[in-house]
């Protein structure tokens, strides 16, 4: 069964789109660690949040994914950017369609 990794990222005003320019290849990264799948939808009541969704086939493969180096800096060099704390979690799959 896949594991769901959720993280939602408020976005501080005026950062959203320079937030997801940087964020982006972040996201094409999840897949080198194993993602099966990645998503970032954007809230249209609130455009500031922004919801990242990755399936898994192991926790561990995130934990490898979100604490690299790669996105360690990238975390870092954006954190004024996006409201803190930030905090991945976890969901069960009940139902999915391809």
């Amino acid at each position: 069964m896949a594991e769901v990794n959720v993280i939602d990222w408020h976005i501080n005003p005026f950062k959203a789109e320079r937030w997801y320019g940087a964020w982006y290849p972040a996201l094409e990264r999840a897949r080198g660690f194993g993602a099966d799948s990645v998503a970032l939808t954007r809230s249209e009541d609130d455009p500031l949040h922004f919801r990242q969704t990755t399936l898994w086939e192991s926790r561990a493969d995130f934990e490898s994914y979100w604490t690299c180096d790669e996105l360690t800096a990238l975390r870092q060099a954006t954190i004024n950017w996006y409201n803190k704390p930030l905090y991945p979690t976890w969901h069960t799959l009940l139902a999915a369609s391809s």
